[in-house]
Order: C-alpha cells, then sequence, then structure tokens
C-alpha cells in the first residue's frame, strides 16, 4: 500500500473514522455471508457427524496456514517499521558526530559546516517528510548535502594532528551518507501486491468456513462470524497502517531530527 496509490484516503484519513468503518464492513460482510450460505448449508447437511468432522479437518487446516501468513505479514511490517526508525535514528546520531566533529576545523569553516548542518535537519523536517508520507522519494535536501559535502571537502589539513581529524570527519560523514540513503530507501519499503491479495482471498474463505458450521441457533452461528471476523478485521488493518512506515497513524516521525534540531540550537 503506498500514497498516491487508489488507497491513499486510507492513510490521510483519521483512524476513528477509517477503524470504525473498516471494522463495520469487514464484520457485516462476513455476517452477510452467514446469512446467504446458511440456509443452503441446513439443507445440505443429511450427516451431521460426517460434515462436522470433515469440516474441522479443513478449518483446522486452513487456520493453520491462514495464522502463520497473518504472522509472517505482520513481523514483515513491523520489520520494515522498525528499520525506518532505526535508520532514522542512525542518521540523527551522525549528524550529531558531524557537528561534534567540525569543531577541529577553522572557526569560519566550522561555523558553515554547523549552519550547513543546521539548515540539512530543517530541511528534512519540513520538506523530506512531507514527501516521505506520500510515498515520494525525498529530494528536497539532496542540495544541502552537497553543501555540506563540499564545505568539508573545502578544508586542507597541514598537520598530522590535523589530518587526523579530517580522516574521522570524512569517515563520519561517509557513514551519514548511507544511514540518509537508508532512511530515504525506507519509503518504498512495502508489502508485494500479491501479499494483500492472499490475504484477502484468505479473509474470504475464512468467513465461507464460518458460514459452513452447522449451527441450530440462529443467533449464536451470527456471533460466532462476527467475533472471528473482528479479530481478523483488527489484525489486517493494523497490518495495512504499518504497511508504509511514514504514513498512516502509527508511523515513523521526524521526532529524532526535531530533537538533534534542538540540541544543535542550543
Amino acid at each position: 500500500m503506498m500514497k498516491g496509490a487508489p488507497v491513499s484516503w486510507f492513510y490521510d484519513t483519521p483512524d476513528w473514522v477509517t477503524l470504525p468503518a473498516f471494522v463495520v464492513l469487514f464484520v457485516g460482510g462476513s455476517v452477510a455471508i452467514v446469512i446467504v450460505l446458511r440456509p443452503s448449508v441446513r439443507r445440505s447437511v443429511l450427516d451431521p457427524a460426517q460434515w462436522d468432522r470433515v469440516l474441522g479437518y479443513t478449518s483446522s487446516t486452513f487456520g493453520v496456514f491462514f495464522g502463520i501468513l497473518l504472522a509472517l505479514v505482520a513481523v514483515t511490517v513491523y520489520g520494515n517499521y522498525s528499520d525506518a526508525h532505526s535508520a532514522g535514528l542512525e542518521e540523527t546520531s551522525q549528524i550529531g558526530a558531524l557537528y561534534r566533529g567540525a569543531n577541529a576545523l577553522p572557526a569560519g569553516l566550522r561555523d558553515e559546516v554547523h549552519e550547513s548542518l543546521r539548515d540539512y535537519v530543517r530541511t528534512v523536517i519540513h520538506q523530506d517528510w512531507p514527501q516521505q508520507a506520500d510515498g515520494q522519494v525525498a529530494v528536497a535536501s539532496t542540495a544541502k548535502v552537497d553543501a555540506i559535502e563540499s564545505r568539508i571537502y573545502s578544508f586542507n589539513p597541514e598537520t598530522l594532528g590535523q589530518q587526523a581529524v579530517y580522516m574521522r570527519l570524512l569517515a563520519t560523514f561517509d557513514g551519514f551518507v548511507e544511514a540518509r540513503r537508508a532512511r530515504i530507501d525506507a519509503t518504498t519499503l512495502q508489502l508485494p501486491p500479491l501479499f494483500w491479495v492472499v490475504i484477502w482471498i484468505g479473509a474470504l474463505i475464512n468467513a465461507i468456513l464460518i458460514a459452513f458450521i452447522d449451527v441450530k441457533a440462529f443467533r449464536l452461528h451470527v456471533m460466532m462470524a462476527a467475533l472471528l471476523a473482528l479479530f481478523v478485521g483488527l489484525v489486517i488493518f493494523l497490518t495495512a497502517d504499518m504497511d508504509h512506515p511514514y504514513a498512516g497513524s502509527i508511523a515513523v516521525g521526524p521526532g529524532d531530527f526535531e530533537r538533534i534540531l534542538q540540541v544543535i540550537d542550543r
């Protein structure tokens, strides 16, 4: 799921709207399947014992594989979210190290590097992050990285001590660039569309199998279908909300960059 796709409204709409709507539609669909299929099932069951035995085997086998799929998807999505957060944290750590490392540069050049880093962080917060939330590869801060690089590379160390400090500064800059690339690459992290196709087909099969249960009490049958659909729907909703690390209510925000900017400003 990505912003800019037909489901972009999903990330633009608050959870207090999308979550109840999703649950109502999901549960309502499952209950509707029970209501539609229940009469046919009641007429088709000639041997309840045999029917329950076959249905129990089928349901248990399906439940194992569908549960494994949902677990795999949830772990993958959370892993993507965690990677995106770790990339931002690593980038701010490298920015802090660059800021401190620049203190060893001559006064004029030091101030220029400091100001370039401050400008870069502001650009990430106010321009990169909105682009990432829209599912776009952030490019606004690219020019700021070039400015930092040009200032660092303009330094010409004259002593062995300066050379040692300069080499550490260059290594820190390389680490900063790598962390920035990881943060930007996380924008494209998402589940392959085929996974969502299989998930929705699995949810449909699950609702149909519940409707196949031969339950004499209609209210009890509907309640079983509704409760199971509620749980499966919540799992799918949570997975979809985390599928794009920088969008939705469960998203990686620019908090790490805002905190490093406060440190720099002090």
